[in-house]
């Protein structure tokens, strides 16, 4: 179990890969079959790093939430985490509350990004107020009901017409509220909030977006019961130079469903990411190669 130790916390992560691109991300928890651990095999072959977010597992757990709150420390950490490796610049990618960090990277650290690939994590859609979406307050406030879990979780992954799909959907939700009832009192509460809750209303939002000058990849599913294609269509509307790829089968769970379509993508990305002379380019100009 590798652990870094950073200013005033200790961080669980793992390695994957040796390859030139480095890529970083941070989350809850992780799948080590599921991406973005798989971006390290070939023939993408990115060397990988991921990053188990303060508060969760073991990582430190802070007495209480940061000042600062949770996207923007976690973002900090991330960073803090690359300095001890040597790491000036890098690619980070994330899932749902993992993109949300990387938006946040994006706004506040952009000299630190190569660029940032958002995997259904753009920021959520102001309706209901910027505390948390109403699906985590749901999560919280039932935090000991398998039903109102699993059916939380129903609604995360989407529809499908799939009768094999939905039989693997039913299995997996069974494994993940049996996961999520055991996991300790103080991790069940943290509420990391919407990414840039300042934004009160979507216009505001927007405009925030339309601050981000690093290259931007967003995938985004839309069955997915958390992030609205709204706020996938207006982040790629708003983002300078971003590319967005819109999976209309999948869900908010892509990343363990179907990791191989994102490899996929993240590999064409990058592929035209370093064939610009000027990465910083895109963003700057909304020009792409």
């Amino acid at each position: 179990m590798p652990l870094m130790e950073i200013a005033d916390a200790t961080l669980h992560y793992d390695e994957y890969g040796t390859g030139d691109e480095v890529v970083l991300s941070s989350a809850m928890a992780f799948d080590p079959q599921a991406y973005p651990g798989c971006l390290a095999a070939p023939p993408t072959g990115h060397h990988v790093y991921t990053i188990q977010a303060r508060g969760y597992g073991a990582s430190s757990h802070p007495d209480s939430p940061p000042e600062q709150g949770w996207l923007d420390q976690w973002a900090d950490d991330v960073c803090a985490f690359a300095d001890r490796l040597g790491i000036d610049r890098f690619i980070y990618t994330g899932i749902s509350h993992g993109g949300g960090i990387g938006w946040h990277l994006a706004a506040r650290r952009p000299e630190r990004l190569k660029a940032l690939i958002s995997v259904v994590g753009t920021p959520h859609d102001r309706a209901g107020g910027t505390d948390s979406s109403a699906g985590r307050r749901r999560m919280i406030e039932n935090r000991r009901s398998p039903e109102i879990i699993a059916e939380q979780l129903r609604i995360m992954y989407g529809r499908t017409d799939d009768p094999v799909r939905r039989a693997a959907r039913e299995e997996a939700i069974a494994r993940r509220v049996e996961h999520y009832l055991a996991q300790p009192e103080r991790e069940t509460l943290i509420n990391q909030g919407k990414p840039f809750p300042q934004a009160r209303t979507d216009e505001e939002l927007a405009e925030v977006l339309r601050g981000i000058r690093v290259p931007v990849l967003i995938l985004a599913a839309m069955r997915d019961g958390v992030i609205s294609p709204e706020s996938a269509l207006r982040a790629a509307r708003s983002v300078p130079g971003a590319k967005a790829v819109l999976f209309e089968d999948e869900g908010h769970f892509i990343g363990t469903e179907s990791p191989e379509r994102l490899v996929r993508e993240v590999r064409v990305f990058v592929d035209e990411l370093n064939d610009v002379a000027d990465p910083l380019a895109i963003a700057r100009t909304g020009a792409r190669a």
